[in-house]
């Protein structure tokens, strides 16, 4: 990696989303930072994608590779990554997704070149829906400049740092020694991300980096409560098999984590499932944690009332104060 001016790669992976595909595409193509490159990843698309793609192709930042055949979500992030990245500091920004602030890249740039050894910076994202608009979350709030790796795994757990694909810049070196996307499910960029924090520092720039948006087209929204339930074991797995290898935490310790964490992220999909009105996936989900792991699967159901509890005490309480 260039000491001073390391060439960042925004990759746009993308299937059948030319309608919202020039969005994303301008995001990237409005970063501040030079030397960038932006791959646009076409995983063979029945759409206009190529006639969209077209016009851009003037900025010379811009690569456009179409697949011959379909590779899948996962596929296409491996290849893009493996073969069509040429930079040493690579960002994925999904076709139907856009980045906010067109300083994100730059500002993260700044820290790798003050740290080298970091293996990732990241910032905030929103969410956004056709029906709300932009929501802000509560995660990512106070982080200092610089973090043990470590530490973001034990405050996931917690509930309070999450780290956005689309607002994380990693080092491709270590993202390829590391196996990135390997695993071919929706979790797979958490996996991949998560798998880079035991025995790694890492970057935070405190900006609204990007916007993740959520429709029912989301692989997430897609996945049946039972593959959603390996995803998520995957999501706990990996980076437990990898603190064990590192060290830094007991057993003990790591198993407390791994519990912690599998009810946490299982209680974004039920919460996931409730919003959209899918009450009986949430329940198949709910049920089929308890029975393949009973300790984690007590904490989510655990989590899960509580938080209905919580709604509905301040419900009351609002209700209460109109009279």
């Amino acid at each position: 990696m260039s000491p001073s001016a390391p060439i960042a790669t925004i990759m746009i992976p993308t299937y059948g989303q030319a309608d919202v595909l020039p969005r994303a595409l301008e995001s990237a193509l409005a970063q501040t930072y030079a030397p960038l490159q932006v791959v646009v990843a076409d995983d063979a698309s029945p759409d206009a994608t190529p006639a969209v793609v077209a016009p851009y192709l003037l900025d010379r930042r811009l690569t456009y590779v179409r697949r011959v055949t379909n590779l899948g979500r996962t596929g296409n992030y491996r290849a893009t990554l493996a073969a069509d990245a040429v930079g040493d500091l690579v960002l994925n920004l999904d076709g139907d997704d856009w980045l906010l602030d067109p300083e994100f890249v730059a500002r993260a740039v700044e820290l790798f070149v003050e740290r080298p050894d970091l293996a990732l910076v990241f910032g905030r994202a929103h969410d956004y829906t056709s029906r709300t608009g932009y929501e802000a979350t509560e995660v990512n709030r106070g982080l200092p400049r610089f973090n043990s790796g470590l530490d973001l795994l034990l405050a996931y757990a917690a509930g309070s740092v999450s780290i956005p694909h689309a607002a994380a810049l990693y080092r491709r070196d270590l993202a390829l020694s590391a196996g990135f996307y390997a695993y071919d499910c929706v979790g797979s960029d958490t996996v991949a991300l998560l798998s880079l924090l035991p025995g790694n520092d890492v970057g935070f720039v405190d900006t609204v980096a990007a916007v993740w948006n959520k429709h029912d087209d989301n692989a997430t929204f897609r996945t049946p409560p039972a593959s959603r339930l390996r995803n998520d074991h995957l999501v706990v797995d990996v980076p437990g098999r990898l603190l064990r290898e590192r060290g830094g935490l007991s057993a003990g310790a790591i198993a407390r984590w791994k519990r912690r964490m599998g009810a946490r992220w299982g209680l974004s999909y039920v919460e996931d499932c409730v919003v959209a009105g899918r009450y009986a996936a949430a329940a198949r989900y709910a049920l089929a944690a308890i029975v393949t792991r009973p300790a984690t699967g007590t904490l989510l159901l655990g989590a899960a009332i509580g938080k209905g509890a919580g709604r509905l005490l301040t419900r009351l309480g609002a209700a209460g104060a109109a009279r």
